[in-house]
Parts: structure tokens; sequence; C-alpha cells
């Protein structure tokens, strides 16, 4: 008998059975050991505590994180109506997600200008009492803020929607977030996922209709977006677009001029057009005012699968674009097209939503001159991704190796990610860091797969990898 025929199948993504797991409240592990002595300069909470909500939530984003202080306070037996009052309320802050905490001999005070801050506020104080030796807190007024505007993670079971599984999480009826699950990630910092979706799939356009298919996905869509911000975290629209073309597209045959050249196994999408940019602007321009709350669109540009014409050479190669219509242009301007008019579409939808344009570029080789013009013609509001440790080189058994991506023994950065960053920052654009190899260096005790954020580069942030 052959071996491969002994070998159980793997049991389908349904029958996971950690994925109960992702159900059960996490625990609260509190280690105060009676007698409580309180201490002359803190205020003592072993009588009793009593939350009180005072601040404007009329979304109702706030209610998870109001049931989870309320759920601290009774584990640790310490919730009493008419206690120590543990108030929540609005007080101008300048930056979004900064809180103020405020302990004094009469009571506690989180204070914010936005809800997030009182998220953060509320789970500081919640992280303040596990780490302390008796339910009581020095008196004193502290402030903090996020140095790190997105954190984004992944679903650590939600599908790939590529091979070997080519599976659509818009398409099933699994609820790839539980409601525990995102509790624990809202706790460890993180405020966006991201899941995969296709404009093709999705969007209505003048120049392709609607899918028979597309209210179903764009249903779950909305239920994720909405669930997902009571928790404070919003959903990210993963996506490779605009997408390469297969042989035989009927959008070809009567739009010609999108056709860019042949690439891997596509043609490349052609940007270089009137109608080019009206597809890209209407698709993301109907999928955000389709699904309200949805945070922004991570999209890799240039690298995975054929995009635009630009495609058509690697990172290394600085050979001309064979396109009648973009070999004519500077390699830069071919991808600043595309997300120009992404971007466009996004901001008449949703102004404050966000597009991050990813070049993944893992090469260890030296990148072509073209790459390092990237950053310095990024679209006004569009921010770009790099790879934070691709291209690094490390001395290992007495040899210099040089690494793509995944790689875990090597930090970084690199220089190719340090000459992209310079380009960056002469031209003000924002630089987010792919750091998906190292969420155990950024995001210690996370659920998620990986995690990253966006850098302003204005200021210089210190990392420590210890």
């Amino acid at each position: 008998m052959c071996l491969e025929n002994k070998i159980p199948f793997p049991p389908g993504r349904e029958n996971w059975g950690f994925v109960n797991d992702l159900h059960k409240p996490a625990d609260f592990h509190i280690h105060w050991a009676p007698p409580f002595s309180s201490d002359v300069g803190s205020l003592d909470l072993s009588k009793g505590a009593e939350p009180g909500f005072k601040f404007p939530d009329p979304a109702g984003v706030l209610e998870t994180a109001n049931a989870d202080l309320m759920k601290f306070l009774k584990t640790g037996n310490i919730y009493r109506c008419g206690g120590i009052p543990v108030l929540c309320c609005h007080a101008d802050m300048p930056e979004a997600e900064s809180f103020r905490l405020e302990i004094t001999r009469k009571g506690i005070n989180i204070l914010s200008g936005d809800s997030e801050g009182i998220r953060r506020g509320i789970y500081c104080f919640e992280e303040m009492l596990l780490g302390a030796k008796t339910p009581a807190l020095p008196f004193g007024v502290t402030e903090h803020k996020s140095w790190l505007r997105n954190r984004i993670s992944r679903c650590f079971f939600g599908p790939i929607k590529r091979p070997p599984f080519n599976r659509d999480e818009l398409m099933d009826e699994i609820d790839y977030y539980p409601d525990e699950y995102l509790n624990r990630l809202a706790h460890e910092g993180v405020n966006g996922l991201w899941l995969t979706i296709v404009f093709r799939d999705l969007c209505k356009t003048s120049i392709a209709g609607l899918k028979p298919d597309a209210e179903k996905r764009l249903e779950k869509l909305r239920g994720t977006v909405a669930k997902c911000l009571r928790y404070g975290i919003k959903t990210w629209a993963f996506c490779i677009e605009p997408a390469g073309w297969l042989p035989g597209d009927p959008l070809l045959e009567k739009y010609p001029e999108l056709q860019g050249p042949w690439g891997w196994d596509k043609y490349c999408f052609c940007p270089s057009s009137d109608t080019a940019t009206q597809y890209l602007y209407e698709s993301t321009n109907w999928l955000f005012k389709q699904v309200p709350g949805l945070g922004g669109i991570l999209n890799i540009s240039h690298g995975e699968r054929e995009t635009t014409c630009l495609s058509r050479v690697s990172a290394t190669d600085n050979s001309a674009i064979p396109c009648p219509r973009c070999g004519t242009l500077p390699h830069w301007e071919i991808l600043r097209r595309s997300l120009s008019a992404m971007r466009q579409g996004m901001r008449d939808a949703s102004p404050s939503a966000e597009l991050i344009s990813w070049l993944y570029m893992p090469q260890p080789a030296p990148l072509a001159d073209w790459v390092y013009e990237l950053p310095r013609h990024t679209p006004e509001g569009v921010i770009l991704q790099f790879n934070f440790e691709s291209g690094g080189c490390k001395n290992q058994l007495g040899h210099p190796r040089c690494g793509g991506d995944y790689w875990l023994s090597y930090v970084g950065s690199s220089d190719h990610f340090g000459c992209i960053a310079a380009g960056a920052a002469g031209s003000d654009t924002e630089l987010r860091i792919d750091t998906k190899t190292k969420s155990h260096f950024l995001l210690p005790g996370s659920l998620c797969s990986w995690h990253d954020g966006v850098v302003p580069l204005s200021k210089r942030i210190v990392v420590d990898h210890g």
C-alpha cells in the first residue's frame, strides 16, 4: 500500500478543535493576597469600586470595553454599588487614542478625547491592578499616547484566497472573528484586521457590472466591519489590485486599452487610459460606499502577482516597460496613476479611510534604480509599505548570507529599507513597516500571526528587540 494512503486527510477548517478556544473568555489572573493593607499614598479599592461611564458613545463602540471593566471588577470581588468611582469622561486630548489616568483620593478618572483613548485607558487601569500586590493604586496622574497608529493583524485561522485552498471567507458561514477573540486582540493593542477581497468580486463599475454573488460577499463584509468596530478594530480590505487579466477576458475585447504586456501567467493591467482611471476610481468608490466603516485598503501594488504594467519587470530589473502607453513613462508614474485613482475613489466615499501601497520586494539582490524613486512619487495620502528586513546580510558559519523575507535570524533594518525610508522622508511620504516575521518582538503575547503599523518618519522610533 502506498504510504500516502495511510496518512489521514486533515480535518476541515470547520472541525479545527482550537477554534473553540477562541470563543472562550480570557482569564484574569489576579494575585492579590489578603489581608489587604493600604499604603497612605495609595487609593484602596479593596472595599469596592463602581464604574461610571460619562463619555459620549452614540455608536455604542465602548459597550464592549465597559462590559470588560465590569467583569474585571466582579472577578476581583471589588465591584460594589456606591463604591469608589471609576469614571470614564471626555477631555480635550491632542492625539487619537491618548488618555489621562487620574488616581485621587476621591476616585479614578479615565479621560480622553476619543472613544479609543477611553478603551486604552480602561485596559491600562486593569493592567495596573493586575500588576499590583493588593487592590490599591498609588495616587498620581499619568498620560499615555500611541506611537504606532495602525496595528494590523491577520486572523490566523482565516482562509487564504489563493492556491492551494482558494477559499473566500466572504462566501462561507464561518465566523472567523468570535467576540472573545476580538476582545483579546483589543487588549493586546491590535486595532486592525485584514481580509482578502478582489475588486471584480465585490465592486460595480460602468466598465464591469456586479457579479451575482457580490451582495452576499458585501453583506458578510459589512457584518465583519460592524462587529470588529465594537472592539475598536478596523477592518482592512487586503487585495492585489489592479488585478491582471486572463487571456480571453471579455473586458479586454471591449476595452483593449486595459491590456498591458504579458506577465507570468496573465496580462498586466495598463493604467494609462481614461478607462483604467474610471475603473479603479469606481471600484474603490463603490466598495467604500457599500461598506460603511471599512478602515482602508492594504494593497500589494507590485511584487506578488501581476498588477500594473510595472509588474512586467522585477524589482531588480531596470529594463524598459514593453507597453505602447506605459513604455514612454518613468517607471514610478505607472504606479502613481493607479494609486491616485484608487485613493481618490476611496476619499470621495470615505475621507477617513486609508490606502496602503505595499511594495512586496523581498529579493536579496540589489534593487533597480526605479524602486528608490517610488517613495518620492507616492501620491499624497497614500501610505507606502516596505519589507523591513529583506535584502539584509548576516554572517553565518563564517559566510555572509543575504536573505529575502521571513528571515527570523536577522532583525533589520536592511539597506534596502533604509534607502526607501530616506526617499520617503525626503518627500513627506508616510512609510509603513512590514514586520510580519517579528510580531513576537513588537507585540508580546499576541494571538495574531503578524503585526505592523505606520511610523511617521518625522519621529525617530527606537524598538527594543531584546
